[in-house]
């Protein structure tokens, strides 16, 4: 076997551990890194040669080593720790999955770097530009994710106003009270401008226990009903609703009022149903021996507002705080799983490709069919260990001074061969 053989094997260890050292490297420069996974390089033989002799005497094969070379450089996709931020836009997953994304070029690739923003527009966009992908709030303010993938967006924008079309009150109306005697109950709804508007329902005592109802409005207003005002209430010997507006017995939630009204100020004239009956058959009003009192109230009018705050639970849907007191579904996050994620090929940027050997990504939602669960307000840390980077770190560093005795050593022995004949 020539010298040059043990050459070569020295300057094949000297190139596999310096790509040792350059992954080594790569990792301790990205520890800071958000969402970062570091890799692991592994070696394998370089397949041998055999010698003068092909095997001993016993039969086994003579042969010699012809170096090293890289194995693999596997990524280390396990979990790391969070770091709070305090801002509800930063998202980690804890568990499988990545985040879903689309550059500015229409690529698709994925990432476990979750420190997003919003641009001026309101879509939301990892630190390189790339669109955040989910599904967004659509006209009837369901968020939908059934859909075909669109960049997510949450809009600042404000929230038009909604005019009250129900209202509901639970009232106790006593049955003990002298005819003729009244109660007033005020309540505030809104009209289509998103001005709070105040009506007055005065209830007053009849024979028995029946009661008839009217209800005004601002000074300019005009209110009329169907069925016509005053309406009325009749209640049994258990204090419940035995017949509302002249309607059947049992009353149902047909029997209710609709408030038909025209406000001043020039907005649209509303048609608000006063529940005294709910649409499942219950009933919010009782008449029974004790002080005419107003339970609760409720409508579902609102003036128009702004966005205030933003919260993400670990479903990945994105909530929006109004400063009308809404609190409305955005947007939801996507989040793509893959069945070797070792395949997948690193882009740069915290992003991952999807490869022939990582296979195509099933897209789906947090917290389900093995996906982790995001968590709002934080984000993932890079998952590199200095202590286990700087052991690998001298293993490597001497591999590298072995081999480079192993080649000084044979490049003293080839001089020694010159100099045999002087």
């Amino acid at each position: 076997m020539s010298l040059y053989s043990a050459f070569y094997s020295g300057l094949s260890g000297l190139s596999t551990n310096a790509s040792a050292l350059n992954v080594i490297g790569n990792n301790l420069s990205n520890l800071n890194t958000v969402g970062f996974k570091g890799s692991d390089m592994t070696f394998r033989d370089i397949f041998s040669s055999a010698g003068a002799t092909a095997t001993q005497g016993n039969g086994n094969p003579i042969q010699f080593g012809l170096g090293v070379q890289m194995n693999s450089v596997n990524q280390n996709f396990s979990q790391s720790s969070f770091q709070s931020t305090g801002n509800a836009l930063d998202m980690a997953l804890q568990g499988n999955g990545f985040f879903t994304l689309q550059t500015p070029s229409g690529t698709q690739v994925f990432s476990r770097a979750g420190n997003f923003t919003r641009n001026n527009l309101g879509y939301l966009e990892a630190s390189d530009g790339s669109s955040v992908m989910g599904w967004n709030r659509d006209a009837a303010g369901n968020v939908v994710t059934t859909g075909a993938l669109v960049p997510v967006q949450v809009s600042s924008s404000t929230l038009g106003a909604q005019a009250t079309t129900d209202m509901q009150l639970g009232v106790n109306l006593n049955a003990a009270a002298a005819a003729g005697a009244t109660f007033q109950t005020p309540m505030q709804v809104y009209d289509s401008l998103g001005n709070a508007q105040s009506l007055t329902i005065t209830y007053t005592k009849g024979a028995g226990n029946a009661w008839t109802y009217t209800v005004t409005g601002p000074a300019g207003a005009t209110i009329t009903g169907a069925p016509a005002l005053p309406g009325t209430i009749t209640f049994d010997a258990t204090g419940k609703v035995s017949s509302l507006n002249g309607g059947p017995t049992p009353p149902v939630a047909a029997d209710n009022t609709i408030l038909n009204i025209t406000w001043p100020g020039g907005s649209a004239a509303s048609a608000i149903s006063f529940d005294i009956i709910n649409a499942d058959g219950t009933q919010s009003f009782t008449g029974l021996s004790s002080a005419s009192t107003t339970v609760s109230s409720s409508q579902n009018g609102f003036p128009a507002g702004t966005l205030r705050d933003l919260t993400v639970d670990s479903d990945g849907m994105i909530t929006g705080t109004f400063t009308n007191g809404q609190i409305l579904k955005m947007a939801q996050l996507a989040v793509s799983s893959f069945t070797n994620v070792n395949g997948l090929e690193q882009a740069g940027n915290n992003h991952w490709s999807q490869t022939l050997a990582s296979g195509a990504p099933t897209i789906g939602l947090a917290n389900q069919g093995g996906r982790g669960a995001i968590l709002g307000s934080n984000l993932e840390l890079s998952n590199v260990d200095v202590a286990s980077e700087f052991t690998k770190l001298i293993v490597s560093q001497r591999g590298y001074q072995a081999n480079a005795k192993i080649v000084t050593t044979t490049d003293e022995l080839l001089q020694e061969t010159l100099n045999l004949k002087r």
